[in-house]
């Protein structure tokens, strides 16, 4: 029992000893006097300090350079047939061509040039070339021109049979308003004088396209391309049914023409078209009595430079003021002219036509010239009931023929503003005569 108790005292008394010395603070060091010298660093740590540690950079991604947007269809159809789309005048007519086959041939509109007025090809870098007709099928519209010298540019190639599927995208190629940039001043500059639209192949037969593409009259004649650049066909003057749709010549009938299988070889004058007119006239005759009508016109143009016109017309007047015995004078003057002439084309800073008309040919005339006169009858002796003066009327009738020579300005076509001087040999002397008129061609 006490060995046991002895035991227990000394496990306490070691327990004891533990904790004290646990929670015991550690000596601290000693410090320096103020005079000693300061220790050497050791070399390990005088190295860490002159060459401190830095935290690497971060890694950039490569940079990426996009690729370019590819260019829409229209874009690169104009980048490759723009240089070789010129535009088409002819008189007051304008449209498109391209060249094709060859850099002296332009692929046009019959319509543009029917009136035989002559044309000419302004080309992308806007020199000028004259043209000549050498084939034409008029049923597809279609006319070849030969340029009198050869154009700096590559004729645009025929498209695969593949591009003119239904669905295919294509696009249309003119100028839509000729001039009309003009007038605009400095907002005008480089506008309004090409046009690129884009659109789609509706339908197909072995003669022509349908193209759903937004068209204007300016377009005629102009190509209709695939996304390439490659020639589908020719836009046709006649064919442009509204604002959204046009019909197009294929390339194959082109190249039918071309190769003389179709079409008519030959240089294109014009045709020979009727013409009708109205206006009225003044009429002069040699004593200056002025006699005023109205005429109409009935004639023929050849080739859009030989006319023939006759003119029909009623005057009235013409007479001096009644004098003596004279109380009232009329006259009537029926007046058939027929004249030979040649129209001279002026283009009139490419906003109208004018034609400069000299011409020659023989106007009849049917003069009826009636007067009533007053006389006193002789050896009457007036009373109440009875005058002695009666009344007689006289008519002078007669026809003729005189040469005569005229001007005429034609005002776009259609505006006739005309002279005419007629040469009386049937008078002695020989006195001349002069009409003026004013009128409208149809």
């Amino acid at each position: 029992m006490q060995t046991n108790l002895t035991c227990l005292a000394l496990a306490l008394a070691w327990a004891a000893t533990s904790s004290a010395r646990a929670q015991a603070p550690e000596p601290l060091e000693a410090e320096p006097p103020e005079d000693a010298a300061p220790a050497e660093p050791e070399p390990e740590l005088v190295e860490a300090e002159a060459e401190p540690v830095r935290a690497p950079e971060p890694q950039r991604a490569p940079l990426v350079v996009p690729d370019p947007p590819e260019l829409s269809c229209a874009a690169r159809a104009h980048e490759v047939a723009r240089p070789s789309v010129v535009r088409v005048r002819s008189g007051r007519t304008w449209g498109a061509g391209f060249l094709y086959h060859s850099r002296r041939h332009v692929v046009t509109a019959f319509s543009i040039i029917r009136l035989g007025q002559g044309t000419s090809v302004i080309a992308a870098d806007g020199e000028r070339r004259e043209a000549r007709v050498v084939l034409r099928e008029e049923s597809l519209d279609l006319v070849v021109l030969e340029l009198d010298r050869p154009l700096d540019a590559r004729p645009l190639e025929p498209a695969p049979e593949a591009s003119a599927t239904v669905g295919r995208e294509a696009v249309a190629m003119g100028h839509p308003f000729d001039g009309a940039a003009r007038l605009l001043g400095d907002r005008g500059e480089g506008l309004l004088r090409w046009s690129v639209a884009s659109g789609h192949v509706a339908a197909v037969n072995e003669a022509a396209i349908q193209a759903d593409v937004p068209l204007t009259e300016g377009h005629a004649g102009g190509p209709f391309l695939d996304c390439e650049g490659r020639v589908l066909g020719m836009i046709t003057g006649v064919g442009i049914l509204g604002a959204d749709i046009g019909l197009v010549a294929r390339t194959t009938r082109i190249d039918a023409t071309i190769d003389g299988a179709i079409g008519e070889p030959g240089e294109y004058l014009g045709d020979l078209r009727p013409q009708l007119g109205l206006g009225g006239a003044m009429f002069v005759d040699q004593s200056g009595s002025v006699a005023l009508g109205l005429y109409g016109t009935l004639g023929a143009v050849l080739f859009d430079r030989v006319s023939l016109m006759t003119r029909v017309g009623l005057f009235f007047g013409g007479v001096d003021s009644p004098v003596g015995d004279v109380l009232s004078r009329n006259r009537q003057l029926l007046r058939i002219e027929s004249l030979l002439g040649y129209r001279f084309f002026v283009d009139v800073l490419g906003f109208t036509t004018l034609y400069v008309v000299p011409a020659a040919g023989i106007t009849v005339l049917h003069d009826r010239l009636s007067e009533r006169r007053a006389m006193v009858t002789p050896g009457c002796t007036p009373g109440a009931d009875m005058s002695c003066i009666s009344f007689e009327e006289t008519v002078n009738e007669e026809w003729l023929v005189r040469p005569s020579i005229g001007l005429s300005f034609l005002f776009g076509g259609t505006i006739e503003i005309g002279y005419t001087l007629e040469i009386g040999l049937d008078t002695d002397p020989v006195l001349t005569y002069h009409v003026v008129r004013l009128g409208l061609l149809f």
